[in-house]
């Protein structure tokens, strides 16, 4: 993932002193039982600040009789949280989204045979397949859930629920863009901190989001504001999103 992690709280200072943390923390792991490392999270994004921790990802042998004396410690007042994990069971494991998300961002720090390099190319790439479903089932369901389940719920007489839908189908939105970007899917915490430094979006995208996001009461006429403007961004990415996946809007709602 191409995201540059900014972060304005981030400190280079302690950046530093996190990273050479991990490095020392790491050092008496390295053996032969041990398949590879993994530095994740913050210090491989390029941050560090008061709420960042270290988070480490140790891939063992599995005939091999490793214990980790604490999974969660602190050195210095900085957390460290390490992940002990069997490199043969990893193989045949399902990853989900969230987990090849956090480590399209990681470092590997040791890999004496290539292992884990291999493991992470076959793992974490957002394949074909993957991204015309997020394309497909994004555009549609975010239109489902920002037209119709909103007017169900104003017929059910619940406007709340109404408002809820709404944003859901503003996170499926998401989804569509991280498609269109041929980007795994970020975490939640980082999902709209991602989705603005995007390349392919609408026009003048940060203004138009915040005004769907904005909900000055609870009422029909508020809900019918916010889905014009996440309407006109949805119609402009329409024809891209056809272009893109070869199937119509009608098409596409047929299979998902």
């Amino acid at each position: 993932m191409s995201i540059k992690f900014s972060i304005q709280s981030s400190n280079p200072t302690l950046l530093e002193k996190a990273t050479n943390i991990a490095k020392e923390v790491v050092q008496k792991y390295i053996s032969d039982d041990i398949v590879g490392i993994v530095f994740l999270g913050a210090i491989t994004r390029g941050y560090f600040d008061h709420s960042a921790d270290i988070d480490i990802a140790i891939f063992k042998k599995q005939a091999s009789d490793i214990q980790l004396e604490n999974k969660f410690f602190k050195i210095d007042g900085i957390e460290v949280h390490i992940w002990l994990s069997d490199y043969e069971s990893e193989i045949s494991n399902s990853w989900d989204m969230a987990r090849r998300w956090t480590y399209s961002q990681g470092q590997i720090f040791f890999d004496p045979q290539e292992k884990i390099f291999q493991l992470l190319e076959e793992k974490v790439p957002l394949s074909p397949k993957e991204k015309r479903w997020l394309i497909m089932s994004g555009f549609t369901l975010s239109e489902w859930y920002v037209n119709r389940l909103t007017q169900l719920w104003i017929e059910r007489g619940n406007i709340i629920s109404a408002h809820h839908m709404f944003d859901q189908g503003v996170n499926y939105f998401f989804d569509l863009l991280f498609g269109l970007n041929n980007e795994l899917v970020a975490d939640m915490k980082w999902r709209y901190y991602c989705v603005e430094k995007l390349e392919r979006l609408p026009h003048n995208f940060q203004e138009r989001i915040k005004d769907t996001m904005i909900l000055h009461s609870f009422t029909k006429d508020e809900l019918e504001r916010r889905k014009r403007v996440f309407m006109d961004m949805w119609g402009e990415l329409k024809p891209i999103v056809e272009e893109e996946v070869q199937m119509s809007f009608d098409e596409m709602l047929q299979v998902v």
